[in-house]
């Protein structure tokens, strides 16, 4: 019952807590038989909470065991289908408990219940795979032994592409891989269960990185954040291509992460310059952002039109004033305990999406006893307190909105007043730009004759 009603509420709050959510291959999915999911782990516990959403499954979760030492919380960390298990690492002296968790798990597949599994085992934010360990093809395999290989157990890799996993109202991209299935598996593991591990170990680690942004040195990520921001968008309109689908997006993406390696390889003195120009035009921007938090979007975007801006910002006022009174308190609570709570970057979000849920629930509760004493009329009190969140979300863009005029303001100015070191930024990027699609079109000349 518990579970019921927090995937509920959860799967309410990520439809709020992204701006876009995509998925692909959900198909991929099978119906009626036990099911593994294995995932990369960028994001703590909102990864969990991302893929039940979008995975339309109830899940059992392997968690680390460490989180289990106190009684309540071992207590209620069951109820939401939690299991735990314990690393050598951290409780080498619980590890033999582990044989009581790897049949638990073999029960839930045999019921045809679904699982998530981490198998990198920690989170981080990066656009990595770390090394992925041999628990989940353990678990998989073993279950698969215990029925004689007549479990039908499936493992689906899932890749997640966060735009920015730690900022309300960013992007999710859940992504579903060619399903495994373990009883392929079953002749290698009767001739060397050990070896059959490993290499089942490595096959869900190439499919997970399939599935996600995958840049594989750590040296190339503010690069590519770097391209992305400035000539990503360029590149779009000038292949004229259009709306791309989320996986487009993602296989575009991985492809320049490709070229990039590709450039650091075969013309590092190309490399090597267009690195100090993109790391000079980044320096120059945060000056400018400082001050205008919109002017990137502006430049990457286009100018903005005041007059519809200004009509738009006269008859939206009292929807974004109800908005704000709605919303302003709990959204404002929300980033208070999350700063004050937060240790590591990975849980930022996490944290934010958890007591959000809880922060606007309260909320809106608190209004609705309040209305009712005060209107007497339940229909009203519900009409409004479900209209909060859409009106509270208004209000953001509405701020969004008066960010881009100012930014478009700013711009008019720096043309009336000729600010030099505007023009150096603008003619900056319109260099970088220009040197990004030389090496662009050479690339695909190298790749067409390779070929």
């Amino acid at each position: 019952m518990i579970y019921r009603i927090l995937e509920f509420l959860l799967k309410v709050t990520v439809f709020f807590y992204f701006k876009e959510r995509q998925v692909s291959n959900r198909p991929s999915i099978p119906k009626g038989r036990p099911v593994m999911f294995v995932s990369n782990h960028p994001g703590a516990f909102m990864d969990p909470i991302v893929i039940t959403t979008f995975a339309k499954k109830s899940l059992y979760f392997i968690a680390r065991g460490e989180s289990f030492k106190n009684k309540f919380a071992a207590y209620f960390f069951k109820l939401i289908h939690m299991i735990p298990v314990y690393r050598k690492e951290e409780t080498p002296e619980l590890t033999h408990k582990n044989k009581a968790v790897f049949g638990a798990c073999s029960r839930h597949f045999e019921k045809g219940r679904a699982m998530l599994i981490f198998p990198e085992g920690t989170s981080k934010i990066e656009p990595r795979l770390r090394k992925v360990k041999s628990g989940a093809a353990r678990i998989a395999l073993g279950a698969e032994a215990q029925n004689d290989f007549n479990l039908d157990l499936i493992i689906v890799p899932v890749g997640l592409n966060y735009s920015n996993p730690k900022d309300f109202r960013t992007n999710v991209h859940v992504n579903f891989g060619d399903p495994i299935k373990v009883s392929a598996y079953q002749a290698a593991y009767k001739k060397d269960s050990f070896v059959t591990s490993k290499t089942l170990t490595r096959d869900i680690e190439t499919s997970i990185k399939a599935q996600m942004l995958l840049i594989e040195k750590e040296e190339d990520d503010k690069v590519f954040e770097q391209i992305q921001s400035v000539y990503f968008k360029e590149m779009l309109d000038r292949l004229k291509v259009g709306k791309l689908t989320a996986e487009e997006e993602l296989t575009l993406k991985n492809e320049v992460i490709t070229a990039i390696d590709f450039f650091k390889n075969k013309f590092p003195d190309l490399s090597i310059r267009l690195s100090q120009m993109l790391k000079e035009y980044s320096a120059k921007l945060k000056v400018v952002q400082s001050k205008y938090p919109m002017f990137d979007h502006k430049v990457v975007e286009g100018k903005t039109s005041l007059i519809a801006n200004f009509i738009g910002g006269v008859f939206g006022f009292p929807l974004f004033i109800v908005g704000a009174l709605f919303n302003y308190l709990p959204y404002r609570l929300v980033g208070y305990f999350t700063n004050r709570y937060t240790q590591r970057d990975d849980f930022t979000g996490a944290l934010r999406m958890v007591i959000g849920m809880f922060a606007f629930l309260f909320t809106y509760i608190l209004f609705c006893i309040v209305g009712v004493n005060l209107i007497s009329n339940w229909m009203i009190v519900a009409v409004i307190i479900l209209l909060s969140p859409f009106l509270g979300l208004f209000s953001l863009v509405y701020l969004k909105m008066i960010n881009r005029v100012k930014a478009e303001l700013f711009f008019k100015k720096m043309i009336l007043t000729e600010n030099a070191s505007i023009k150096k930024i603008l003619t900056l990027r319109v260099q970088i730009i220009e040197e990004l699609e030389e090496a662009r079109l050479l690339y695909n000349k190298m790749e067409v004759n390779k070929n």
